[in-house]
């Protein structure tokens, strides 16, 4: 390893800690209790597109890496405690290495509230971030933040809302205006994702962060509905410099239609080939305990730093990265 190399190790992990540091402090001052949830899982959410890595113990499995503390930190909520965080360490089989890694560091809190609370939240976090770790050009990240509704930025740049269209009406909608790309084998969610990425993001620019609220409840299992919009939740993404930063939602606490969400995802995972997955009873029963309107998120702390200090591809948040 060179001097050169040395040196940029030892200013990422400086600004890791840093991060981690300023990360605590701000939850702390909050009166947030920090909290650690299980890794190792017997199961995992049948989301269709997160794959968890397996683990064999013994000959014994498989068991799965957590893709994410949701589940865990969900069953600490029927303790009765109202604002919880975790930073932790989660794992996915993941592509697009360049802005992905199997192994990364994963900031999640729930507090009780709305959407529109823990959205203020993460912008305050985020500012608070940027003027601890002195980012360049820090005042960009100023709370607060804009926030799109997506019904309306599909209306104002596609010219119509997807939202009330089923399958059939969304790729005909699409083929009326000569979209290029979709295919008749192309599902919902599929197609709304072609536009989205293609039409939509490269136009929202990447100066400033922005947020985009109300997702379809197609793509969000464990997130509310939204009242009086069957098809879509109460859910925000955060975007910095183009990248996802952070995933919210008000949390779904009805046992029953989580569990229907469940099916359907296992549904779909049977139809893509992937392995299915049974539900966690304990993280069902323990949505019965939660007994207040209940709001989390989730931020990739690498993703972060690369956002905040101009970094091109993950490798430059992460030491001794393994490529896999």
């Amino acid at each position: 390893m060179s001097i050169n190399d040395i040196q940029e190790v030892r200013n990422v992990l400086r600004l890791r800690h840093g991060l981690l540091r300023a990360s605590r402090e701000f939850f702390y001052s909050r009166g947030f209790i920090e909290v650690e949830s299980a890794y190792l899982m017997a199961t995992a959410p049948p989301d269709p597109h997160i794959d968890p890595v397996e683990a064999h113990v013994s000959g014994k499995g498989p068991f799965y890496l957590h893709t994410s503390p949701e589940m865990g930190l969900k069953k600490l909520l029927r303790s009765g405690c109202k604002r919880i965080f975790e930073i932790c360490k989660v794992f996915r089989v993941e592509d697009h290495q360049e802005v992905h890694n199997t192994e990364f560091t994963m900031l999640e809190w729930y507090r009780e509230g709305s959407c529109r609370d823990i959205m203020e939240e993460t912008a305050d976090f985020v500012e608070y971030i940027a003027r601890q770790l002195s980012a360049p050009e820090k005042e960009r990240y100023s709370a607060p933040f804009t926030v799109y509704e997506l019904d309306r930025l599909f209306r104002d740049t596609c010219g119509f809302d997807p939202f009330p269209l089923d399958r059939d009406s969304l790729f005909a909608a699409l083929e009326k205006r000569g979209f290029w790309g979709i295919d008749e084998k192309d599902d919902w969610n599929s197609l709304f994702f072609k536009v989205f990425i293609q039409e939509i993001e490269p136009k929202l620019g990447t100066a400033r962060p922005y947020m985009i609220y109300g997702w379809p409840s197609s793509i969000s299992t464990m997130a509310k509905t939204r009242a009086g919009r069957p098809n879509m939740v109460e859910r925000f993404e955060l975007y910095m410099g183009g990248l996802e930063i952070a995933n919210g939602y008000t949390e779904l606490t009805d046992p029953a239609e989580q569990e229907r969400r469940f099916e359907e995802d296992n549904r779909e995972r049977a139809r893509l080939g992937k392995r299915q997955f049974p539900p966690d009873a304990a993280f069902v029963d323990s949505l019965r305990m939660i007994g207040h309107e209940c709001t989390g998120v989730s931020i990739g702390l690498d993703r972060l730093l690369m956002a905040l200090f101009g970094m091109k591809t993950i490798d430059e948040a992460i030491v001794d990265r393994l490529i896999i």
